[in-house]
């Protein structure tokens, strides 16, 4: 157990910082990144408490306002599981430390009790947003007490060992006796193809599900031997004791019931362990970075392969290949650009939107028009993480970008018009949503091109934030992109750029000409400077750095 607590203490360690003055100092200069987290997530756990509230409020009169805790613990189970399936590959079998890792004297028990561990700790942050003001809500209506809320810390410990125990004792079995899931890259780029389709069609069930619902419809979904409580409640062990824990908190029952369900939760880690001590290193067997393809070139096709071209383009090409080979690239930075056209013009069917926005479409003045669709469209290249990661991707191998025959500048110049490439392809997706939506086709020819200008101050933003503080120390390319604080930084900068080009327009009321000309003049501005900035501050900022 020891070993498994140091373990445990050193993957935590590793997947933050390394802890040396200059990441201690990068660290204390964002300190205003906590708060704009705390706020951003305190919203949504805000919305999930609210929400609650309309539950009790309709369940309370029929006496199935208890529902709620079944429903709550339930649903989080079947989140933690789903998403646990994923996890559970990547950090127990495709982790760089897991090479490093088989070489010292540890038990197989031992690697994955503290790579369970680090999983548990990580699952708590998202429970605190979504189980927690569930709890909350419920026991502020129904006037629980201290016990109530005792109860409610230990379930919030306790509720993610069940589901993410079945999650990683089904990865451990297919790992063993099958080869699905060998290929990191292949199960990285289905994997989260799929966690992709499900978010969106979580999202889709949502937005059509809360219209025109009855508060019958509702009572039938979470009361009785059919209902969702219940279904959880059989296919997650133990939920039903934490519920009736949580319900009769003040009794004697409520104590026996939190007592058994702590019995499963440790019932199920030492399932875990001990399946994990004879499947484990067996399942490791074969794990691979990626697969390779053996074929015989031409003549013609050789001669095609090695035919000589610029050196933007030849970068430029090299930096498209990167993002598209890179799973984790592919998801985050390149298929963004097709995903938030698709999910906003679902999201509008899903709730009916489409009809209410057509006559404001055809209302509106079409420079004001021009201003929103340019306005998103900067938003959208802001948010696709391509530039802003740019660097950061490099990781250990920036020291590469220093020896090879080609200026700083004109690298990142290749960098920005990668973005700027996979940028245009979201635009024409948002020209062509917007022209279903009844848009005038000359005001969206007009708002693409300047959409398209956009795009090119969005690339080289990203360019400068992350030439500021690159994130390179990462021993996973997801901690370059989804734990990369610029990306973060990027979205704001596209949601100035999109209030610096709607605002004024909306405001003052622009007619259709002075609009053009004034978002024209926005986005020409802002691309000279950050052009600007790139090729000569940022240039020699990485040129300095000591890699």
């Amino acid at each position: 157990m020891h070993k498994i607590l140091i373990l445990t203490k050193v993957l935590l360690k590793a997947g933050g910082y390394s802890g040396d003055n200059k990441d201690n100092k990068k660290v204390k200069s964002r300190w205003w990144l906590i708060p704009l987290l705390l706020f951003a997530f305190g919203s949504f756990a805000f919305s999930v408490g609210m929400m609650t509230y309309g539950l009790y409020d309709i369940l309370a009169p029929y006496g199935a306002a208890d529902t709620i805790l079944s429903l709550a613990l339930g649903a989080t189970s079947l989140v933690v599981f789903v998403f646990g399936v994923f996890y559970v590959v990547s950090v127990m079998y495709h982790a760089d430390d897991v090479s490093l890792l088989l070489g010292l004297p540890l038990r197989p028990y031992q690697i994955l009790g503290a790579k369970f561990i680090t999983l548990v700790i990580y699952e708590y942050i998202f429970e605190a947003f979504i189980l927690l003001p569930m709890l909350a809500a419920y026991g502020i209506k129904n006037g629980e007490g201290v016990t109530y809320i005792l109860y409610s810390l230990i379930m919030f410990a306790l509720v993610p060992i069940i589901a993410l125990v079945m999650a990683a004792v089904i990865v451990m079995l297919v790992m063993r006796f099958t080869r699905i899931g060998k290929n990191k890259q292949a199960f990285n780029f289905v994997g989260g193809i799929i966690a992709l389709a499900i978010g969106i069609g979580f999202n889709v069930f949502i937005q059509t599900s809360v219209q025109n619902v009855t508060s019958e419809q509702i009572l039938a979904l979470t009361t009785g031997q059919s209902s969702m409580a219940v279904i959880m409640s059989r296919i997650f062990p133990g939920i039903g004791f934490a519920s009736a824990a949580l319900s009769q908190n003040t009794a004697l029952a409520g104590l026996w019931n939190l007592l058994l369900f702590a019995l499963c939760a440790a019932a199920a880690t030492a399932l875990f362990l001990g399946i994990g001590q004879l499947l484990y290193f067996k399942g490791l067997a074969g794990v691979t970075e990626s697969a390779a393809k053996r074929r015989r070139l031409t003549s013609e096709a050789f001669a095609k392969s090695t035919m000589r071209t610029s050196v933007m383009r030849a970068y430029v090409m090299k930096e498209l290949r990167l993002l598209v080979r890179s799973p984790i690239a592919f998801l985050n930075c390149v298929l963004m650009n097709f995903i938030w056209p698709v999910l906003v013009l679902v999201m509008l069917m899903g709730t009916g939107k489409t009809d209410e926005l057509r006559p404001f479409i055809a209302s509106a003045n079409g420079g004001l028009m021009v201003a929103i669709l340019v306005g998103i469209g900067a938003f959208i290249s802001n948010a696709n993480l391509i530039t802003s990661t740019a660097i950061s991707r490099e990781g250990k191998a920036l020291y590469f970008t220093k020896y090879i025959p080609v200026s700083m500048g004109k690298q990142l110049e290749a960098k920005a018009v990668s973005g700027m490439l996979l940028s245009g392809v979201a635009m024409v997706l948002l020209a062509a949503l917007a022209v279903y939506l009844g848009v005038s086709v000359p005001i969206v020819l007009i708002s693409l091109v300047l959409s398209l200008a956009a795009s090119v101050a969005s690339s080289y933003a990203g360019l400068i934030l992350d030439a500021g503080h690159p994130k390179l120390g990462w021993m996973n390319e997801q901690q370059a992109i989804k734990q990369n604080a610029n990306g973060m930084l990027q979205m704001l900068v596209g949601v100035f750029f999109g209030a610096l080009v709607i605002v004024p327009v909306a405001v003052t009321g622009m007619s259709d000409v002075p609009a053009v000309l004034y978002v024209a003049a926005v986005v020409l501005v802002l691309s000279v400077i950050m052009r600007r900035r790139v090729i000569k501050s940022s240039a020699a900022k990485l040129e300095e750095m000591d890699v």
